[in-house]
C-alpha cells in the first residue's frame, strides 16, 4: 500500500506541475490592454521639475524658433541637485504661445510610445495672496491620469545701480566716465553656495539698472552713452589682462541682449544723449558665445563721451562695480503648484 500511495501521489504532483505550467499561457489573450496614464503623468512630472533639460549649456530655452530642433529635452529644474526647484526663464519658454507644438511636447517631455494628449499648468503665488496660472495643452477630459507636484521658482537677480559716493568721480574735469560692471565667475560659481541661491550668467540673465539721474552734474545735464563693450580676463594665466570681446556690437537682437535708454531700446553702440536710467539684461546666450569658465573674470564697460576740453563732464558715474551676492539683489523663491494631466 506504501508503494502504491507513493506512486500514485508522484504521478498526482507531476500533472499538477504540469498544469500550472500550462495556466499562464492559456491566459495570456486574456491580459489586460489598458493604460496606466497616472504612471506617464507621474513620470512627466519628474523630468519637468527634477531634471534641468538638455541642453544645459547654453541652456536649451534660449533658443529661439530656427534652433528648436536642438532642444533634446524640456526640462524646467534650476540643476540635478535641486529637484523641485524651478527656473523661471525655463518655465517662461514651457508656456510661451506658439513656441512649441504638441508633438514637440510629447517627444521632448512625454516621451510617450503612443500620442498622449496632455494639460500642464503651474499656479505660481505672488504678492499679496495672489496667484498667476500658467496653462497648455488641451482641456481636460472626464477621465485622465494626474500628478500634482509641489514646487519652488527661482528668479534672477537684479543689480540696481543707485547714488553711491564709490561710483563718483571727485575731479569734474578728469577723463571721460567708465562704468564697469564686474563680473567675478569663480565667486559667483562657489559651490558651496546651492545652485538655488547662486548667481550663474551660464544660465541666467545678468540684469544691470543704472539710476543716472543721481550721477548728473545738473538737473537739465544729459550725459552720451558711446558704447557698451565686453571685456575678459583669465587671472590664472600669465600676465593676465583684459582683452576685448569681439561680438556684434551695431546688431539689436533680444536672445543675445536687450539695452534699453531713456525707455526705449538701443544697440551697445547708442552714442546718443541719455538721463533717466539704463537698463541692459545680458542673455545666457551671449555669455556662452564669451568662452567664459568658472576662472574668468568678465567686464561689461559703459563708456561716456568725454566733454570739451576745459569743460566738466556730463556725468559723475565712475569706477568698478561688483556684480556679486553683495550688491545683487535675489527674489525669494516664489512657490508653485504644477499640475500634469495626460490621456
Amino acid at each position: 500500500m506504501s508503494l502504491d500511495f507513493l506512486a500514485g501521489f508522484t504521478i498526482f504532483m507531476l500533472a499538477l506541475i504540469m498544469v500550472v505550467s500550462m495556466v499562464p499561457g492559456l491566459l495570456a489573450g486574456l491580459e489586460s490592454s489598458g493604460i496606466d496614464y497616472d504612471a506617464v503623468a507621474y513620470r512627466t512630472g519628474v523630468i519637468l521639475v527634477e531634471d534641468p533639460g538638455w541642453p544645459v549649456y547654453p541652456p536649451w530655452e534660449m533658443n529661439d524658433a530656427s534652433h528648436k530642433g536642438e532642444i533634446q529635452r524640456i526640462g524646467l529644474a534650476v540643476s540635478k541637485e535641486t529637484p523641485n526647484v524651478l527656473l523661471s526663464t525655463k518655465v517662461d519658454k514651457l508656456f510661451e504661445a506658439g513656441f512649441f507644438a504638441p508633438e514637440d511636447y510629447r517627444n521632448k517631455a512625454i516621451f510617450g510610445d503612443i500620442p498622449y494628449s496632455y494639460n500642464f499648468s503651474l499656479n505660481i503665488s505672488q504678492a499679496g495672496g495672489n496667484y498667476e496660472l500658467k496653462q497648455t495643452g488641451s482641456p481636460l477630459p472626464p477621465g485622465y491620469g494626474y500628478i500634482r507636484r509641489v514646487v519652488k521658482i527661482k528668479e534672477p537677480g537684479v543689480a540696481n545701480v543707485g547714488y553711491s559716493n564709490s561710483y563718483t568721480a571727485a575731479d569734474p574735469l578728469s577723463p571721460a566716465r567708465t562704468f564697469t560692471i564686474r563680473l567675478d565667475f569663480n565667486q559667483l560659481l562657489d559651490p558651496k553656495r546651492g545652485p538655488a541661491y547662486r548667481i550663474d550668467p551660464r544660465t541666467e540673465p545678468v540684469t544691470v539698472k543704472i539710476d543716472l539721474d543721481n550721477y548728473l552734474v545738473s538737473p537739465h545735464a544729459e550725459a552720451t552713452l558711446q558704447n557698451v563693450t565686453f571685456w575678459k580676463m583669465d587671472p590664472t594665466r600669465p600676465n593676465p589682462r583684459f582683452t576685448r570681446i569681439p561680438f556684434s556690437y551695431n546688431d539689436m537682437d533680444s536672445n543675445l541682449y536687450t539695452l534699453t535708454l531713456n525707455s526705449g531700446p538701443s544697440n551697445l553702440v547708442p552714442a546718443q544723449p541719455v538721463r533717466g536710467s539704463i537698463a541692459l539684461e545680458l542673455q545666457p546666450a551671449a555669455t556662452s558665445q564669451f568662452t567664459l569658465d568658472q576662472n574668468s573674470i568678465l567686464d561689461i564697460r559703459f563708456a561716456f563721451q568725454e566733454a570739451a576740453e576745459d569743460e566738466p563732464q556730463h556725468t559723475s558715474i565712475n569706477g568698478t562695480y561688483l556684480y556679486d551676492y553683495g550688491n545683487v539683489d535675489l527674489p525669494p523663491l516664489k512657490i508653485g503648484v504644477l499640475e500634469v494631466a495626460i490621456w
